[in-house]
Parts: C-alpha cells; sequence; structure tokens
C-alpha cells in the first residue's frame, strides 16, 4: 500500500485527489520513509502548485520526531531559498515557522522588505504566536485552556478569552477588530478571527465574512482572507452564511489565487451541490482550476460515501423484513398445527 501511494502522488497521469488522497496516507503513516516520500514526490513535480503547496502542508502536519525533524527542516532550509510562487514559499514559511522560533528570525530577516506579502505576514504571526505562548504559559496566564477549545489543530493564533473578558462574546466588536487594520495588530485580529470560530454561529460566520468583500481588500490582506476561509470549513454548523460571500470572490478573476484556492477547498468539504463549482474547473488559471478538481473529487467522495451507506441500510432492512414474515410464518404454522390437534 505504501508503495502505490507513493508512486500515486509523483505520478502526473493521476487525477490530482487522487494524488491528495496519496499525501493524506503519507502523512497518517508518519514515518521517516512518508517524509522521504512526500519530499521526492515534491521534487518530481514540475508542473501544479497545487501539489507543491499541498504536499508543504502535509509534511507539516507529521510528527516531528528528530529523524523525521532534521529532514524536514533540510528539506524546507533548501526550497525556501528557492524561486517557488508565493503560493508554496507560504506554505514552507508557515511549516518552517512551526518548527522553531529560530527559523522565523531568518524568515523575517528575509522577507523584511516585502511587508505587504503573504510571506512576512506569515512569518510575523507565527512569531507573534510564539511569543504570545512564551508570554502566557500557553494562555495559563489568560486563563484560557487550548486544549479545551472546539476545534484542535494547529492554530497561526489563539482566540480570546471570552468567558473571562465578555467584551470578546460580542461579535459586532469582534468583526470591529478583525476589520481595523489602522488599530489592531494583525496578530489581534487573527485572535479576533479565532474567537468568532469558537463562538461558532452563523452570525459569527456573517462577520467573518465581512472581510472577504471587494470592499474590504485593501484592508484585509490576502493571507487573512484564506485563513477566513480555511477556518469557515471547521464551522460545519454555521457555515451557509459563507456560500454568496464565497462564490463572489471565486467570481472575482482579481482575487488572489491562494484565497480562491482555500476557498474551493473548503467549498468541496461543505457543499453538497456540483454546479456551485463546477464553472471553476474551466478557470484561466491554473491553481484555481486544479483546486476545483480537488473540490468536485471531496463532493463525490461524499456522494459516494451516502450511496454505500444507503444500500447497506436498505440490505440490512431487507434482510431483517424477512426474518420478520420468516417468524411470523413459523408462528401461523404453530397456531394452526394447534387447531388441528
Amino acid at each position: 500500500m505504501f508503495k502505490v501511494q507513493a508512486n500515486t502522488l509523483k505520478n502526473p497521469k493521476k487525477n490530482i485527489f487522487d494524488r491528495i488522497e496519496a499525501m493524506v496516507y503519507l502523512k497518517e503513516e508518519g514515518s521517516y520513509d512518508a517524509v522521504n516520500a512526500l519530499i521526492k514526490g515534491f521534487k518530481k513535480e514540475i508542473k501544479s502548485d497545487v501539489i507543491r503547496h499541498e504536499i508543504c502542508y502535509y509534511i507539516g502536519q507529521i510528527g516531528k520526531n528528530q529523524e523525521n525533524l532534521e529532514l524536514i527542516q533540510t528539506f524546507f532550509e533548501e526550497e525556501v531559498c528557492k524561486d517557488h510562487s508565493q503560493f508554496v514559499l507560504h506554505e514552507i514559511v508557515e511549516s518552517m515557522g512551526n518548527i522553531n522560533n529560530e527559523n522565523l528570525i531568518k524568515l523575517l530577516e528575509r522577507f523584511s522588505d516585502e511587508k505587504d506579502s503573504i510571506l512576512y505576514e506569515s512569518s510575523y504571526i507565527a512569531k507573534k504566536n510564539i511569543e504570545w505562548k512564551k508570554a502566557t504559559q500557553n494562555g495559563k496566564t489568560e486563563g484560557l485552556d487550548m486544549t479545551a477549545l472546539k476545534t484542535q489543530s494547529q492554530n497561526p493564533s489563539p482566540p480570546y478569552n471570552y468567558l473571562v473578558d465578555t467584551k470578546y462574546a460580542d461579535v459586532s466588536y469582534l468583526k470591529q477588530i478583525l476589520l481595523d487594520n489602522e488599530s489592531f495588530d494583525l496578530f489581534d485580529r487573527y485572535r479576533a478571527l479565532f474567537t468568532l470560530r469558537e463562538l461558532e454561529t452563523e452570525a459569527a460566520v456573517e462577520a467573518m465574512c465581512q472581510a472577504l468583500t471587494k470592499e474590504t481588500k485593501r484592508t484585509c490582506s490576502d493571507l487573512l482572507r484564506h485563513e477566513i476561509a480555511f477556518i469557515i470549513r471547521q464551522m460545519k454548523q454555521s457555515y451557509k452564511p459563507a456560500i454568496p460571500y464565497f462564490l463572489e470572490c471565486l467570481n472575482d478573476q482579481t482575487e488572489a489565487p491562494i484565497v480562491r484556492h482555500e476557498i474551493l477547498v473548503t467549498m468541496g468539504m461543505l457543499v453538497d451541490d456540483k454546479n456551485l463549482v463546477l464553472p471553476f474547473l474551466e478557470d484561466p488559471d491554473f491553481i484555481v482550476a486544479q483546486s476545483c478538481e480537488i473540490a468536485v473529487g471531496l463532493i463525490g467522495e461524499r456522494e459516494r460515501s451516502a450511496q454505500q451507506s444507503e444500500s447497506k441500510s436498505d440490505e440490512e432492512i431487507d434482510e431483517n423484513y424477512g426474518e420478520e414474515d420468516y417468524g411470523d410464518d413459523c408462528q401461523e404454522d404453530e397456531e394452526e398445527q394447534e387447531e388441528e390437534e
């Protein structure tokens, strides 16, 4: 199985959804050989930034024992110095930032002349997060239990403790922080965003989506907008108000590919109607078109799973129905026999 998945990842003739599935398998396998297979897949890929981006994401999610860590660190240090697109470099930067603080200092120095870029912002957010963890003992001094968050994942920032300080339970106040790039630091705005995720209401989703409008493009960076699309996929009970905003972004050819990519993958995970995403299979931006393939694959996978579950349920009903009939027939036979006697 391992060899099959490693070969699928490296094979450009395989559809992108199967190759993503291979990455997931290798990430879950988590061994030194799995890391190596992902790295080989990255180096062999010559066309798709989506494949390279996703490989870097999954490498960053693999357990970092000492053997894996050295291999991952060496790989990222080599690739971050190469002329990859910002879409790919962003994922490398985020993953490097999760390894250690020394990486962040190097990255901030490297991207210091690009302070409006997703690369500098990614490095900056990761650095601020590490500083926050140290200053608060990972939230302890704020009374924030990070293990009790509704979504347990590698987050670039913590939420505010809205249970202790109730002003952070006010959606309109959190929206104000999220949209204000002059009074609030980017890290504070991220904290507002993750607090909205913890509140997990449709009103919270609506507030997040105000940062996705054309009117807020100037004040809400591509990095922030892409993070919003990523977070909403974790809000499965309250995501629906986001769909019109997502579609508006997808139909805007001036929207950053990293934002449209994240929206398409999120829609693939949440919506059941393929027709919402199918038009973007022909998008002139290759990143967007491939992201749409992933979305269509995710929706199709859920359809197949649902059909299989339905077929299994029907079979169980038929079996139970047969058993009940047989039992009733036996009872009737016994009653007839007693009458004859």
